[in-house]
């Protein structure tokens, strides 16, 4: 039991990693779940130049699939990027832009370059695409906006931002939009997560080892599905970089899980340990890391996110009557190895046959 209890341990450890990465710095929203929404309104844009806003504002990226030079320039005109057919490049004649301490509106010691100097064209890709950071495109302060601290239960513009193209001579615009958006109530996928749990705990006074492993199949498979749906929605970023900072511990939850499920498909008993481990680690996820999603407007994954909410309320709900179920068992403490041998044991004792007199 002890052996067991330490590995609880270990996992919530491993697992608190990935929990406080959502740290904020000053390119990135104070959460990757909330209600600032940032994202691109009517524009007007040449045929075949493409331009996106990624993670709800932390990119931009653009790409110039025609046979004509686009220009980005930045918001006091100096040009800044440049994407054609010979790819993408960066006006060395620029200085690096500096990283606001605080939201970019409230920053006066933004850098800026001669709009009227000649580029010095530093090419950086083959690829005719570019990301990079906008300041104006999502808020980069901790606190939150005025209009918002003062009426948070009504959506706000917080501003309107726009990029300039200049392509053959014309300048076009991208343009979107940072609001404040009030999420809804988390109370209906409270009621979702508790039902969940009551449902998967009564399910467990079923005999077997299948019950048990149907719900920790569920468990894993939802888990997964958000966690790479949330992978795949940080676009802004390295996947695998992502990957290896914040999902590894994640991971090996999930192996856990299926393992768990493979020993009592086998009707293994210590296939239990193996699911209370799974259910403590991918709860503790759902609940000290994916629960904002509840009661937030936007979410950084690849799904909608009312299926988002449901996948976290799954989640939750399967693991917390997942472990009850699982440590209310009294049998789960004798290992597998100890249950063979007596049964074996028993059966050389009934195999002797009594000696005659």
């Amino acid at each position: 039991m002890a052996r067991q209890l330490v590995l609880v341990a270990l996992l919530m450890l491993a697992l608190a990693a990935p929990a406080s990465a959502h740290d904020a710095d000053a390119h990135t929203p104070p959460d990757r779940v909330g209600d600032l929404r940032s994202a691109m309104i009517d524009s007007s844009l040449p045929p075949g130049v493409e331009f996106r806003v990624l993670q709800n504002g932390e990119a931009v990226w653009l790409r110039n699939s025609t046979r004509t030079d686009v220009v980005v320039l930045d918001p006091d005109g100096a040009q800044r990027y440049q994407l054609g057919p010979d790819g993408a490049a960066v006006n060395a004649a620029l200085p690096a832009e500096a990283t606001p301490s605080g939201d970019i509106s409230e920053d006066p010691d933004k850098s800026s370059g001669d709009a009227t100097a000649a580029p010095r064209w530093q090419r950086i890709s083959t690829d005719p695409a570019v990301q990079w950071h906008d300041h104006y495109a999502h808020w980069g302060d901790a606190t939150l906006p005025s209009q918002v601290l003062a009426d948070p239960d009504h959506e706000h513009l917080i501003r309107a931002w726009q990029v300039d193209l200049v392509s053959d001579g014309r300048t076009y615009q991208a343009r979107g939009e940072l609001r404040w958006v009030p999420g809804p109530s988390p109370l209906p996928w409270i009621l979702v997560a508790v039902s969940l749990a009551i449902a998967t705990a009564l399910l467990g006074l079923v005999r077997g080892h299948r019950p048990p492993a149907a719900a920790t199949a569920v468990l894993v498979a939802a888990s997964a599905t958000h966690g790479i749906a949330t992978i795949l929605g940080r676009q802004a970023e390295n996947l695998w970089t992502v990957i290896q900072h914040e999902y590894l511990p994640i991971a090996l939850a999930w192996l856990i899980g299926a393992a768990a499920v493979v020993l009592l498909g086998l009707n293994r008993s210590t296939g239990r340990w193996f699911a209370a481990l799974a259910a403590v680690g991918l709860g503790a996820v759902a609940l000290l890391q994916d629960l904002p999603v509840w009661w937030s407007s936007t979410s950084v994954v690849a799904l909608p996110i009312d299926l988002d909410r449901a996948l976290v309320s799954i989640t939750a709900g399967v693991a917390a009557g997942l472990l009850f179920t699982v440590l209310r068992a009294p049998n789960i403490t004798r290992s597998d190895a100890v249950t063979a041998t007596q049964r074996s044991g028993s059966a050389r004792v009934d195999g002797v046959l009594p000696q005659g007199r």
